[in-house]
């Protein structure tokens, strides 16, 4: 957000608008966010941390406590055309060039890997989730600590430096004070007027409790977990010879506060929020290299993989291999899959070694596989009906089909 505030100071020099009780210009709302990112900068490059003692308030907004990269893990994804920001594949494209073909993923090493993803609570006014001006949710609730963010205990607004700044900007576009260009894009700013008022303190009337949307992160992107090797939307591939070994999701388990939850997820998983579950290797929405072989000559190949020592506390599911969407041609053999060593076969439990998902056929499982934690073949069906889709919907989750510009 930091470019479009320095815009409107530049341009509007003195716009001013109260937030959280008080009247703040644009240069204030400006340099506490300067500040803000300065006093993080310096803290991490001398201490590694922030320090949260002399800063306080950098230290609850932006102190990454879990010390690794915050979102999905991906050692490789491959995907067909446009953003990998939704739910599962379901079916294949229909347009052949948007496809990803003839995929070789073969004898790569990962491990050691330790990830989290940390779900953003999107408020939805309007219809739609409140975006900036640049994409990210307008963040109101921490969903780790369990605790608002700039909001007062009387539900009244707060503020922090990063609000502030997103709220003014979205009032200043609302108003047409400022109109960046191309290099500043302002079709996704989706904040509403009736938030913007609340931030001023006119609209005493509006909560923002009862407006959350579930399952998306930062950027409101559908949350899928983390996984290893993803392949969606691939006519032909070879994922052999791969070995993962010591992965590990300190991601937390979802928090209640949802009213809804992101339009954007697969069918099957409309409300199923998947923030520390882990895979080794799902593919979805995938065939053989010619599909009409289905499983003969030419199908697809998961085959020669070692899949070990997989972690997620506040997982429910954890998978070594992951068939998914309306997905055939692929031929699985000579894998080996123990996800931790102290369980064994279990079908009430969260671990499964192969689990075929019930969209999905001419799938070939060979015996000489070993897939200690089982496998767990669905019973097979069409895909359900589909839930709301967000591009029938006037695009309320994701203007430019998920994609930051107009690409």
């Amino acid at each position: 957000i930091r470019p479009y505030i320095k815009a409107l100071k530049d341009t509007n020099p003195g716009f001013s608008m109260t937030l959280g009780g008080s009247t703040k210009t644009v240069e204030d709302v400006y340099n506490n966010l300067i500040t803000s990112i300065a006093n993080v900068f310096h803290d991490v490059r001398n201490y590694e941390f922030i320090d949260a003692d002399t800063h306080k308030e950098e230290w609850e907004l932006y102190n990454n406590f879990n010390r690794v990269v915050d979102g999905p893990c991906y050692v490789f994804l491959v995907h067909g055309k446009g953003p990998a920001v939704g739910g599962f594949g379901e079916e294949m494209s229909t347009d052949d060039s948007a496809l990803s073909k003839d995929v070789n993923i073969v004898n790569n090493n990962a491990e050691n890997i330790k990830c989290f993803t940390n779900e953003v609570l999107a408020a939805v006014v309007d219809t739609r989730v409140q975006n900036d001006a640049r994409g990210a949710v307008l963040q109101f609730f921490d969903a780790n600590n369990e605790e608002y963010i700039g909001v007062y205990p009387d539900g009244s607004y707060k503020g922090n430096v990063n609000l502030d700044a997103q709220i003014m900007v979205s009032k200043a576009m609302n108003m047409g004070q400022l109109m960046p260009g191309d290099i500043l894009q302002t079709n996704v700013n989706s904040v509403a007027a009736p938030l913007i008022s609340w931030a001023e303190g006119t609209n005493t009337a509006f909560t923002i409790k009862d407006k959350f949307r579930c399952n998306g992160d930062s950027m409101h992107h559908v949350i899928k977990g983390s996984i290893m090797i993803r392949v969606e939307d691939c006519q032909g591939f070879d994922i052999q010879g791969n070995t993962i070994d010591q992965v590990e999701i300190l991601s937390k388990g979802p928090v209640g506060m949802c009213n809804d939850f992101h339009l954007g997820a697969a069918v099957q998983d409309a409300s199923d929020r998947m923030l520390a579950d882990l895979r080794g290797i799902s593919v979805a929405a995938v065939s053989a290299y010619d599909p009409s072989l289905s499983t003969g000559n030419d199908a697809s190949f998961i085959s020669h993989n070692t899949l070990t020592n997989f972690k997620a506390g506040s997982a429910k599911f954890i998978g070594g291999i992951d068939i998914q969407g309306a997905s055939e041609g692929v031929n699985i053999e000579n894998n080996y899959v123990n996800l931790d060593h102290t369980i064994g076969n279990d079908a009430s439990d969260r671990w499964v070694g192969l689990r075929i998902r019930q969209s999905a056929v001419a799938v070939n499982v060979k015996k000489n596989n070993n897939f200690v934690q089982g496998e767990l073949i669905e019973t097979r069906r069409k895909l359900p009906e589909y839930h709301p889709n967000p591009s029938l919907l006037g695009g309320n989750e994701w203007p430019n089909n998920g994609c930051p510009f107009n690409h």
